[in-house]
């Protein structure tokens, strides 16, 4: 009866042991997951600003390079010419379609 006991005792001095060191792996574990995931979020934040100051900076450039001076030039290199005169021709109405 004493040899039972002591058997009974150490099996639920082992299954304490045991639980208690899959708990502190478990912890352990979990402690590390959530600074990986800290980590990564730090990482995608900056590249996230990084993205962002390149974004603005492209946003400058784009409306450095897309003036009305640019935008006259190259229209003169396609081969438009500047207009300097709008004449209109008066139709008398007579000529002119109409939907029946």
């Amino acid at each position: 009866m004493a040899k039972t006991k002591k058997k009974a005792s150490n099996i639920i001095l082992t299954l304490s042991f045991i639980s208690l060191a899959a708990l502190i792996f478990t912890y352990v574990f979990q402690v590390s997951q959530v600074s990986q995931a800290s980590y990564e979020i730090g990482q995608t934040q900056r590249q996230l600003e990084g993205t962002k100051k390149d974004v603005a900076a492209l946003d400058a450039s784009l409306l450095k390079n897309n003036t009305l001076k640019n935008y006259e030039q190259k229209l003169g290199e396609m081969g438009y010419e500047k207009i300097d005169r709008i004449d209109y021709v008066v139709v008398p109405s007579a000529i002119v379609a109409q939907n029946r």
